[in-house]
């Protein structure tokens, strides 16, 4: 009972605070496009990957990328309708999820998380990699700038405000108490319901035509679980390949591995987009990984701004979603 008590009123709280903030974004008229606008916006980037000695059967072969979600009952439907719609209408070959599909560890209307799932489709396969609010605890950045279980006793938008006014820096430690997370079963069997296939530290061989393409997904970053010599145990180097990691400060681990490009999310393109400012909401421990295409020894990873946030607020970074296309060197 008096757990029920605290979680209602935790949630009244939260209403509270929403409620006054959306008021302020309203009445400083300032707010008003960060809060309702931006947000609502989305963008289709397009990419052409060169890829030397490409088999013609893979040449424009059309890979779509979407990451951050951060899926809850708040969620509005209309904009999960806009996201299928614009992914669908691209007739993807390949679609990819980068992680954080989920907002907090509890699914609070699954049934509509289902559906809009099971309404993308792709004549190759649909994949799909767990970010850092995808297991049964989330794991942020403590107050000593560690990855740590965040107790979420805060609602988002202090916790914003407490983010701006303090000076958190990753130091790239993972507690043992993030380490030792569980995965999270619902949501686990919730995709067992989907057309994605999970991969957890692991490569799928994808058959196309008379040849095949490597999807090599890897686990979260921040809970200890990147594991590229284990991802890559199936990655079969006579064939293209890309590689799918939630947070793109895990890219350095993947230098002295295959593949043609890298795709992440995490970072909502710095959300806040304003100088200095981002820097406060991104946590990065590599700066240069906040959004776009960045090269770094010979390979080059896409950090996109993903589709959603914790709190519908962005400025100068709108949501995307990212359409690859493959082709031959001779195609520049």
């Amino acid at each position: 009972m008096l757990e029920f008590i605290k979680k209602k009123l935790y949630l009244l709280y939260n209403k509270v605070v929403r409620l006054l903030w959306d008021t302020w974004c309203v009445a400083s008229v300032v707010g008003i496009w960060p809060r309702f606008i931006e947000p609502r916006m989305l963008l289709t980037s397009r990419l052409s990957l060169p890829i030397d000695g490409l088999s013609p059967s893979l040449e424009d072969l059309k890979v779509v990328f979407f990451s951050d979600l951060h899926f809850s009952k708040e969620a509005s439907s209309k904009f999960l309708k806009k996201i299928s719609s614009r992914i669908n209408k691209l007739h993807p070959d390949i679609i990819i999820f980068g992680g954080d599909i989920l907002r907090t560890p509890i699914i609070d209307d699954p049934e509509r998380l289902l559906s809009f799932l099971n309404s993308l489709k792709a004549r190759y396969g649909c994949f799909f990699v767990f970010g850092n609010h995808d297991y049964s605890e989330w794991v942020s950045l403590n107050d000593k700038g560690e990855y740590d279980i965040e107790t979420g006793g805060t609602p988002a938008i202090i916790e914003g405000f407490k983010r701006f006014f303090g000076n958190k820096k990753p130091l790239g430690i993972i507690t043992d108490r993030a380490r030792a997370v569980p995965s999270h079963e619902e949501l686990s069997a919730l995709l067992k319901k989907t057309r994605f296939t999970v991969l957890e530290n692991d490569t799928s061989l994808v058959p196309i035509r008379n040849t095949f393409l490597n999807i090599c997904g890897l686990e979260e970053y921040w809970l200890g679980r990147c594991n590229p010599k284990k991802a890559f145990k199936n990655y079969d180097k006579k064939y293209p390949g890309i590689v799918v990691t939630h947070n793109p400060d895990s890219f350095p681990l993947l230098y002295d591995y295959p593949g043609d490009l890298v795709l992440s999310g995490h970072t909502h393109g710095g959300q806040i987009n304003l100088p200095w400012m981002w820097k406060k909401f991104s946590l990065l421990e590599n700066s240069e990984f906040k959004r776009g295409m960045v090269g770094r020894d010979g390979k080059a990873i896409y950090i996109t701004r993903g589709v959603g946030s914790s709190e519908p607020f962005r400025w100068f970074s709108p949501p995307e979603i990212v359409l690859i296309t493959l082709n031959g060197t001779s195609h520049d």
